[in-house]
């Protein structure tokens, strides 16, 4: 069967990447080889701002904003204190190289996002060791009885397994993360502006 000469063009062009194309999968692979000693943890942000800037020399100020939002994302609330603050750290580090004066509104917007995820990890914790002692004082009165029967029970697994599966811990929980999540988007969405 014979093609088209129009059917023949199409198929030449498949898997032909335009050049917007070509700059975007470059901009990325680039992106991807600088960020991956930091986030492996071999390198620290200042071996990250070298890289960056000798990059940033022939590829301009673009390579350091897609950067910096590679950084960003990896913001959770979740997310330990040291990676957090190397994040940060990283993220200051090369608004330097940008020459923009938003370097003090980052980094009061990073200062916030601290705050937030020290508060939700404090909440969170008051509300489970609140949960906790009622659970505990339940499940010691079944331990007794069970002891009374001859049976052991490991009761720190059980309470730590009862607070868990309480109806008022996933009804917190969902309520807290949706708020937390909710303000930590807002801030991150700020920097994201000021980048």
């Amino acid at each position: 069967m014979e093609l088209s000469p129009l059917a023949r063009q199409r198929l030449e062009r498949i898997g032909k990447l335009s050049p917007a194309e070509q700059q975007e999968l470059s901009d990325e692979r680039e992106t991807e080889a600088v960020l991956s000693p930091f986030f492996a943890g071999t390198s620290n942000a200042d071996e990250l701002w070298q890289k960056v800037k000798a990059l940033s020399e022939h590829r301009g100020e673009e390579i350091i904003r897609r950067i910096q939002m590679r950084l960003l994302d990896t913001v959770r609330l979740h997310t330990g204190e040291d990676d957090f603050n190397r994040m940060g750290e990283a993220l200051l580090a090369l608004e330097t190289l940008k020459g923009s004066r938003a370097y003090s509104t980052i980094e009061m917007l990073l200062g916030s996002i601290a705050s937030l995820r020290q508060r939700y990890a404090e909440m969170r914790q008051q509300a489970y060791e609140q949960l906790r002692q009622q659970v505990d004082q339940q499940v010691r009165a079944q331990s007794d009885e069970a002891r009374r029967q001859g049976l052991l029970m490991d009761t720190e697994s059980t309470v730590e397994a009862s607070v868990k599966s309480t109806r008022e811990w996933h009804d917190f929980i969902s309520k807290h993360d949706a708020a937390a999540q909710e303000a930590l988007n807002d801030y991150v969405s700020r920097i994201e502006a000021s980048l």
